[in-house]
């Protein structure tokens, strides 16, 4: 544990004093903006033009790949989160499981790269990496994770978008050997 990361995790935690919109925000996107982003995801996959559907198959391998990645990650390092150091407020109910990386963090930013990977259009990747932002605050703010956990599932997102842009080019995509 670095000394600023718990200095960091103190100053974004949420205290009985902070306003009630921050809160209200917070758990929302911890708890409600995951799974529309999912659903959004899944969506776009049924509806969206041939063209389009081909950056959504890299979305969702990104965040597949953060997933399995972050979840690997716990189980190696087994860092705990701030609430079992008693550091901080926890406001929603969490397992005592390992925080680093973040999986939500992981996932999250893995949507937003691959998204601002794949779109043409900069207002769509700017939502989207805002998206994964307010996620990965919001895990801090709610007293889940360190900072490092979110920065580090930053940098598991960004590389799983990376990779799965790689490994799904448009051209295999389009069933033509490279």
């Amino acid at each position: 544990m670095f000394p600023i990361d718990t200095s960091l995790f103190l100053w974004l935690n949420a205290t009985p004093d902070s306003p009630a919109w921050m809160l209200k925000l917070a758990m929302f996107a911890s708890q409600q903006l995951p799974g529309l982003i999912v659903a959004g995801t899944f969506g776009a996959l049924v509806v969206a033009p041939r063209d389009v559907r081909r950056g959504v198959w890299r979305v969702l391998l990104a965040m597949a790949m953060a997933w399995v990645l972050a979840r690997l990650g716990q189980h190696l390092l087994a860092l705990p989160r701030p609430f079992a150091l008693e550091l901080g407020k926890q406001w929603i109910e969490h397992g005592n499981s390992a925080g680093f990386p973040s999986t939500h963090a992981s996932v999250a930013f893995a949507f937003g790269a691959a998204v601002a990977i794949s779109c043409r259009r900069a207002i769509v990747a700017l939502l989207a990496l805002s998206a994964a932002g307010l996620i990965a605050w919001s895990r801090i703010c709610l007293g889940l994770h360190f900072p490092s956990d979110v920065v580090a599932g930053l940098l598991v997102g960004l590389f799983c978008a990376l990779v799965s842009k790689s490994i799904l080019q448009p051209r295999l995509l389009a069933g033509h050997a490279t």
